[in-house]
């Protein structure tokens, strides 16, 4: 009954509220960006909200939405909207006079560290290296699986061995298997293929690789190992594991033999989609390994499109290690022709057919709709796959108007939940990509929220990050390196009412925590392979979605995004920049995001000729802000940034308090 109880109370030590004061406040524990809208769920309050800062001044006092029926956690719920708040700081929510939490956080680069842990997690997921303190800190390891050589087993149809390292272990245990790799590097390729200039310099602590950008050098070390598992006919090995799963230890004590086990269409398809991809992301750094990927996808689609009834459907006999079975591989077809058309030009590979559903390992025709959606120059008309995007996002962007708000329905909850809550970032991303509109932006902060803080466990998801976060993940190096701490970044799977792994304690199981709410059925237990492993699919879709969004927010887009798309944070440098009363807000902000160079040029004009009178802080492209600080004193060019300000038809610039003109002179 403890895990039951924990479920559902699950109050982060934040929350002061005493028993006979049931409110609660989900909020998003790493923070929220000045610039951008701001929502937290209430549960069991009445009254008006007041946000204090740290002097505990008011700053800012909301009326809650009218409570809806969240069927996912059986509450009802009412959502916040604090967009209003825009000055850096920490803040402390009160309803009714008593304080809910203390953790709620404005900062700019919100997202930046999530973004960087839940990447660097793949480093700490590398096979075949040891992993040194230099990079992997109080985490540091010995090699495991170091010997390349590796025995074919008989489902493969083949005798003998052959040489495979590298490769990031798939889970919570050692094994690599294709299927899985593949959407994995797929989404972390296109991460980079989205935001190239973004992460061309972005580094989080890894081994170097040549020149190449952090993310780049993170994706080829699977890459590296995806091509080892090719055989010479362009056949692809389904996965590399030992014949059962490894007991609980370090990746060095794990001696168990490793077999190359099973071929099948969907890793060959896989397979060339994956490697299609690579061969353009990484034809600017290194043309012959580019050239050598190409190649390998026009083999594994060759090899695959002819033997399309080629499945891995179960495990061999004996063997006992994950399946990722399929038998139809249509939606890898579709997925490799649509990455081959794109890097080839070739027509041949074309194939009709769009999705209106989220991919995951086993269904790719989702990511191949954003393929044709996003490369109409080669498809000719996108409009269809387009509008299947756009009509599953609008979809979302409904859910997340009541009950906790967030993208997540009740039939959502499978195993693995976060990664399909993930996912739907991804996709309302891509819808936000195709046409600007903000309502797909906010719907995907929505799904980071839920992620960090904002759903029913009143937990960040992220081991590593908020208030509260995952202690004890179903993963095999953090149970036994002997270090307290998890490693950071890793998102757990998440809450699912199966109870797959519910049973007894000899059997390496857990005692009931299913609450009879799927929103709730989870436990922060290393037996819990059901709602508390983590794995490489799970962590990219978080890693896409965090970096995306730091990278819209230093102002760049994909190629083929809507003008509009790129934008430019807002810094407020201190909370007591937002002033209001207890009764209302009486200062807001808006933020005039940067976009291509084009736009930038008529942006000032467009903002100023649709201000009002009422005074508001605003910030233009970064050319105009650029030029400010080009025309200020020495002595204001600090890190406090100057904004513009508007009374009436005057423009002024504000300091520190202080006014001046558009020369510098202070007028105030």
């Amino acid at each position: 009954m403890k895990y039951k109880f924990f479920a559902l109370v699950a109050v982060s030590a934040s929350v002061l509220a005493s028993s006979a004061f049931a409110a609660n406040a989900y909020i998003n524990q790493v923070g929220f960006r000045p610039s951008d809208p701001k929502e937290f769920s209430l549960v069991g309050a009445s009254g008006n909200v007041e946000i204090q800062d740290a002097s505990g001044k008011t700053v800012l006092t909301v009326t809650p939405g009218a409570a809806s029926f969240w069927d996912a956690s059986g509450q009802n719920v009412q959502l916040v909207d604090i967009s209003k708040l825009t000055a850096e700081g920490k803040y402390s929510i009160k309803v009714g006079g008593q304080t809910l939490r203390q953790d709620l956080v404005v900062k700019n680069n919100t997202f930046a560290d999530v973004y960087k842990a839940a990447i660097k997690w793949f480093y700490y997921q590398r096979a075949s290296m040891a992993l040194e303190s230099a990079y992997a800190g109080k985490w540091a390891r010995a090699a495991g699986h170091t010997n390349a050589t590796v025995e074919l087993h008989n489902s493969t149809g083949a005798s003998g061995s052959i040489n495979s390292s590298k490769g990031w272990y798939d889970a919570g245990d050692y094994g690599r298997y294709i299927v899985n790799s593949g959407i994995t590097t797929y989404t972390l390729l296109s991460l980079y293929e989205h935001f190239p200039e973004f992460f061309k310099t972005a580094k989080w602590n890894i081994p170097a690789d040549g020149t190449l950008p952090d993310l780049l050098a993170e994706i080829k070390y699977n890459l590296d190992w995806m091509l080892t598992m090719q055989a010479n006919d362009g056949s692809v090995y389904h996965k590399l594991t030992s014949l059962a799963f490894p007991g609980d230890v370090m990746p060095a004590q794990d001696n168990a033999k490793l077999y190359v086990i099973g071929k099948s269409a969907e890793a060959a398809l896989d397979f060339a989609g994956v490697m299609a991809v690579a061969a353009r992301v990484y034809k600017p750094f290194d043309s012959n390994y580019a050239a050598k990927c190409l190649d390998a996808a026009k083999k594994a689609y060759s090899w695959g499109s002819s033997n399309m009834s080629y499945h891995f459907t179960a495990n061999p006999s004996d063997v006992a290690t994950g399946a990722y079975e399929g038998d139809n591989a249509a939606d890898e077809k579709l997925f490799a022709g649509t990455e081959l058309a794109i890097t080839t030009g070739d027509n041949s590979y074309k194939q009709n057919g769009s999705s209106e559903y989220v991919s995951y390992w086993g269904d790719l025709s989702g990511v191949a709709t954003y393929g044709k959606a996003t490369h109409a120059s080669v498809f000719g008309d996108a409009n269809e796959a387009k509008q299947k995007i756009l009509g599953t996002a609008d979809g979302f962007v409904n859910r997340t108007k009541s009950g906790f708000g967030v993208v997540m329905a009740k039939d959502d909850f499978v195993w693995g939940s976060n990664a399909v809550a993930s996912n739907q970032g991804v996709w309302l991303l891509h819808a936000y990509y195709l046409t600007g509109d903000e309502k797909y932006y906010a719907a995907a902060l929505k799904v980071l929220d839920y992620l960090l803080g904002k759903n029913p466990l009143d937990m960040s998801f992220v081991t590593g990050y908020g208030t509260k976060s995952p202690k004890m993940p179903h993963h095999r190096p953090s149970t036994s390196d002997n270090v307290e701490d998890p490693i950071p970044g890793m998102l757990v799977g998440g809450p699912q009412p199966g109870g797959e792994d519910v049973g007894s304690a000899a059997e390496w199981k857990c005692a009931d925590y299913r609450t009879g709410n799927a929103a709730t059925a989870y436990t922060d237990q290393r037996c819990s392979y059901a709602t508390n492993e983590v794995a490489i699919n799970w962590n990219a879709p978080l890693a896409y979605l965090a970096g995306a969004l730091e990278a819209l927010n230093a102002g760049y887009a994909p190629s083929f995004a809507a003008n509009g798309v790129a934008r430019k944070s807002t810094v407020s440098s201190s909370s007591s920049s937002a002033v209001s009363s207890s009764s209302q807000v009486v200062s807001s902000s808006s933020v005039a995001p940067a976009s291509s160079s084009s736009e930038q040029k008529s942006s000032s004009s467009q903002s100023l000729a649709s201000s009002s009178s009422q005074w508001n802080p605003w910030i233009s492209s970064s050319s105009m802000t650029t030029a400010i600080h080009e025309t200020l004193p020495a002595g204001m060019q600090n890190k406090a940034a100057p904004r513009l300000r508007q009374n009436g038809h005057k423009l002024y610039v504000e300091k520190n308090g202080k006014r001046f003109d558009l020369l510098g002179n202070s007028i105030r």
